[in-house]
């Protein structure tokens, strides 16, 4: 039977929605595929001041060098001027230490730390809890040479938020409209897991000049997270080898330098650089500006530049990608900024002035 217009205008319409939704989702999945796909074969959160984030890289850090108290905040916006924030990493730590008697050079510590890794302007977010101890024994008398390890407990969780999805039936003849309804849903087929991580060091210092070498491995068990619908990934495992040496020169300046390679799956991340410390004279609030340079081989260089006081040090250092990607986005780069504070109790007030200190 011959089919009227309006039953002809009716199928076509209908065949041409169900082919848009059926193109929309196929994008809609594919996005968040590649976003998987993407986390799934990227390395852990990393900082460009990767030295002032001590419980990140290595957890027999955790207390090394600090008299009573120490905090550290760190924060990162990466390929800052695109337009929008594809990563966003911030931290909030904090250590302890439980022996702080000057005679008593072995030492116990622990630290607590909260991690925030958010992808995709807040689309993906992961957030970690990690809870560590670490020990250092002196290996001399007046503690110069000591070796140290440690271990941190970590439990991860991943969120998706769902309200930053645009969804076909969502829009509508007068455009798109958050509150309507969609039958279309994406969810997570695991979204935590926890682990254990651990690390070694071995430092030596005197007066005027000393160095540190380290090493620390993250995901030993390869937990697995939960990616797109019903799939899974393992975590692999992460490699962070470090090595800083300082010296001190005429008129109490100072060079530090430092280098740290991180090994994940099949991704290496290199990085070399160092600091110089310009003493101020005669300001009692601000002893030196610390001015440096970094290179991650491969990806980026960033400038540095940091106020040291008594017991603080806040920096700021600013990547310039160097790699294939600044053809593509001439003003890709990354902002990092961070503060570490150490304090003492009253008791230890009248000890030497304690001081952050360069990994």
């Amino acid at each position: 039977m011959p089919q009227n217009m309006n039953t002809i205008t009716f199928k076509h319409h209908f065949k041409m929605n169900r082919y848009i939704k059926t193109q929309w989702l196929m994008i809609v999945s594919c996005t968040i595929s590649c976003l998987w796909m993407d986390k799934a074969q990227a390395q852990d959160p990393h900082f460009s001041q990767y030295f002032a984030s001590p419980m990140t890289l290595n957890p027999s850090l955790i207390g090394k060098n600090v008299t009573d108290w120490r905090a550290a905040i760190n924060f990162r916006t990466q390929w800052w001027g695109t337009g929008f924030s594809p990563y966003t990493t911030s931290t909030i730590s904090v250590e302890k230490r439980l022996s702080s008697s000057k005679s008593n050079n072995n030492y116990l510590a622990i630290g607590l730390m909260l991690l925030s890794d958010q992808s995709n302007n807040s689309l993906l977010k992961d957030n970690y809890l990690t809870a560590g101890v670490a020990y250092n024994k002196s290996l001399d008398a007046d503690g110069s040479e000591q070796f140290g390890a440690g271990l941190s407990f970590t439990y991860a969780n991943r969120l998706l938020d769902q309200s930053k999805f645009k969804f076909q039936t969502q829009f509508g003849s007068m455009g798109f409209q958050r509150e309507a309804p969609t039958n279309d849903v994406v969810i997570l087929s695991k979204n935590n897991y926890v682990e254990v991580n651990a690390g070694v060091n071995y430092s030596k210092n005197n007066k005027t000049n000393g160095y540190r070498v380290g090493a620390g491995y993250f995901h030993a068990s390869k937990p697995k997270i939960g990616a797109f619908g019903n799939s899974q990934y393992s975590v692999e495992p992460r490699l962070s080898v470090q090595a800083s040496g300082w010296l001190q020169l005429a008129g109490k300046n100072e060079v530090h330098v430092s280098t740290n390679s991180e090994f994940q799956g099949g991704f290496q991340i290199f990085t070399l650089g160092g600091i110089y410390k310009l003493k101020i004279e005669g300001d009692d609030t601000i002893e030196s500006i610390n001015i440096g340079c970094f290179k991650r081989f491969a990806d980026a260089f960033y400038p540095y530049i940091g106020l040291e006081a008594n017991n603080w040090v806040a920096a700021i250092s600013y990547d310039v990608i160097s790699n294939d990607l600044k053809s593509a986005y001439n003003s890709v780069q990354s902002l990092e900024l961070s503060l570490v504070w150490q304090f003492a109790a009253k008791k230890f007030a009248t000890n030497a002035p304690v001081k952050p200190v360069y990994y």
